[in-house]
């Protein structure tokens, strides 16, 4: 069962209140994607495409949901959401199986 909602998450994507990491951020770059645009197109999809993996303690303590989203590729997105600044917080995001 995810933690976050997948609406809810899809909601403040589509409102630009993404933080990615910078490992994150370099990784879709050097892919050629646009980093706004390919974040808010999986986590938008999260619902429709997306399979929930399983729930996962983050080094800061914090509970993070991880999906693979099947669009045009499989995405392996592992993500948490701060309660207190309503940010999806995006840990991972790159094709599913790809080492970054």
């Amino acid at each position: 069962m995810p933690r976050y909602d997948p609406q809810v998450v899809a909601r403040l994507a589509r409102d630009g209140k993404v933080i990615a990491t910078k490992r994150v951020t370099q990784w879709l770059m050097n892919h050629d994607y646009d980093v706004k645009e390919t974040l808010v197109e999986v986590l938008t999809s999260l619902e429709s495409a997306g399979r929930f993996h399983k729930s996962c303690e983050l080094l800061n303590d914090e509970t993070a949901d991880i999906y693979v989203v099947t669009l045009d590729d499989e995405w392996y997105v592992k993500f948490w959401v701060d309660e207190d600044q309503l940010v999806v917080d995006v840990w991972s995001c790159c094709w599913d199986g790809a080492v970054h």
